[in-house]
């Protein structure tokens, strides 16, 4: 019984302490969680920039604002420059550039995020793939008109153009339309030859973290479970704090406890060994899998495969929803190329099911920032894991800048690609998420394409984004520097430790409360 009472007395602390000192973590991973469940309700708000931590304001083009340049014009003086804050204009070959988003480009910072710019010279014909939908430049009205699309406000990845076609990737199919100055599209959701045999380990602990494996209900009762970490937080602040002020009051002043603060303690006390039971198992499942997300412990399952018999999630028809990533088009063998987030998958755009294949290219995590064909039989693959040209023919990879080995497939470049550009000269570019523009040497570039001083400052960052980095974390780089990354593996620990102790804490007395009770009766 003495051995019994001691594990007891280690588990009561290390529920008690532990968890009072993370209660704010707790809280706001509860908080950001539930939130970042429902991102279609955040599309329109924005975090102004003097609450943004400085290491996230643009310099230089890093951090995805620009993605790519598009050369209009014969003189290649005018040029068009495109990313996470929208579309810039430059008509001195990129000394300077003023915004480009008249009309119904939208201002939302989210919404007017640019991942593709298209330019048919031939027929005049400029469209921008954004996440507020696809939109069309009117070079008379010099406006932006949105194009409709089947389902409104479909975040577009990508503008492919085919022999006869132009194809609109999306994450989860297409949109396909005839070549023309007034497409007009229709939705496609192209069949796979083989269904997938295994799911990435990533992805399995991602869909169980937020609850998505079983579709809405499993992200509704998700929903519930982070509401139930809120209340566990302020209930555990509640049962410690007040039974301290009463005494503080009581020294003073003499005044008990009224009853009904009493009350509202034994409310809280109830409640939150109630409901800490009844939820503990889905928590120990979200804090358990929200560990392995983060590195370093996600290298732990990178590369790792489940067996799709042993994947519990619901099935869904569309083969594709929320797997693609990126898109091109191989014109040597007249085939759509899609970066999936289960692999690498070729196809006609004519309807012929595709296909998928392996490359000798490694692409990080994130998947394909640069995925391009540069000339018939030479792709151009870049990620955070470096850039590569790719001749499919000869399976030829030549290293355009660094990168890590192929047996590393969890540590990224030293540069991380975010884009790439070359110039009318034939100059190659690279554009770093933290440094920006830069040569393929990987040396820094600040008087090439010089971004305009309007995008620092009036720069927001889309409140999803927002809560997504204080979710993992990275949101407090710039006060405990690369120590950031040990923010989620370390709370992820002690959250486990506290739940388990928990649960140990409940089940000890109610059992030791049913055998003192028995041993009452005897008597």
């Amino acid at each position: 019984m003495r051995k019994e009472s001691r594990l007891y007395r280690t588990s009561k602390w290390l529920h008690k302490y532990p968890g009072l000192i993370l209660l704010l973590f707790f809280a706001w991973m509860s908080i950001s969680g539930v939130i970042l469940n429902h991102p279609k309700l955040l599309t329109n708000l924005s975090v102004p920039q003097w609450l943004v931590p400085k290491h996230y304001h643009p310099d230089n083009w890093n951090r995805r604002t620009l993605k790519g340049i598009v050369y209009i014009g014969e003189g290649r003086d005018t040029l068009i420059a495109y990313g996470n804050q929208g579309v810039y204009r430059s008509t001195d070959r990129g000394m300077s550039f003023s915004p480009f988003m008249t009309g119904d480009f939208p201002t939302a910072a989210w919404k007017k995020r640019t991942n593709h710019l298209f330019f048919d010279s031939e027929r005049r014909l400029l469209l921008s793939a954004t996440n507020g939908g696809l939109l069309k430049y009117d070079f008379n009205s010099s406006a932006w008109r949105k194009v409709p699309l089947p389902d409104a406000s479909v975040p577009i990845l990508k503008i492919v153009r085919t022999e006869n076609r132009l194809v609109l990737a999306t994450k989860s199919g297409f949109y396909v339309a005839p070549l023309g100055l007034n497409p007009h599209f229709e939705k496609r959701v192209p069949e796979r030859a083989t269904e997938e045999e295994h799911v990435s380990m990533i992805r399995v602990f991602l869909e169980l973290h937020d609850g998505s494996i079983w579709g809405v209900p499993g992200k509704l009762l998700w929903d519930a479970m982070g509401i139930i970490m809120l209340f566990l937080c302020v209930s555990a602040f509640y049962i410690w704090y007040y039974p301290k002020k009463w005494k503080w009051r009581y020294k003073r002043s003499k005044r008990q406890a009224q009853p009904s603060d009493k009350k509202n303690r034994r409310f809280f006390f109830r409640y939150h060994n109630t409901l800490g039971w009844y939820a503990s198992f889905v928590l120990v499942v979200i804090v358990f899998t929200g560990t392995f997300l983060r590195p370093p412990l996600m290298l732990v399952i990178t590369g790792a495969e489940l067996p799709k018999s042993y994947y519990p999630a619901i099935h869904d028809s569309n083969p594709w929803k929320g797997k693609i990533r990126n898109a091109f088009y191989d014109s040597a063998r007249q085939r759509i190329v899609l970066d999936c987030t289960d692999g690498i998958w070729t196809g006609a755009s004519a309807g012929e099911p595709f296909r998928k294949e392996t490359l000798p290219v490694r692409i990080f995590a994130m998947g394909a920032t640069v995925f391009e064909e540069e000339k018939p039989g030479v792709w151009l693959v870049g990620s955070f894991g470096g850039l590569e040209r790719f001749e499919p023919e000869t399976n030829e990879v030549r290293s355009v800048m660094q990168s890590k080995s192929p047996s590393q497939p969890g540590r990224p470049a030293s540069t991380l690609v975010g884009g790439y550009i070359v110039s009318p000269d034939g100059d190659e570019y690279i554009v770093g998420h933290y440094k920006g523009i830069s040569d393929t040497k990987e040396n820094r570039k600040t008087d090439l394409f010089v971004m305009p001083e309007q995008i620092r400052r009036h720069y927001r960052m889309p409140l999803w984004n927002f809560l997504f980095e204080l979710h993992n974390g990275r949101l407090f780089k710039g006060v405990v520097g690369s120590f950031y990354m040990l923010i989620i593996p370390l709370g992820g620990i002690f959250g486990l430790l506290i739940l388990l102790s928990g649960i140990f804490d409940y089940w000890y007395l109610k059992l030791v409360g049913k055998k003192n009770r028995n041993h009452e009766a005897e008597e």
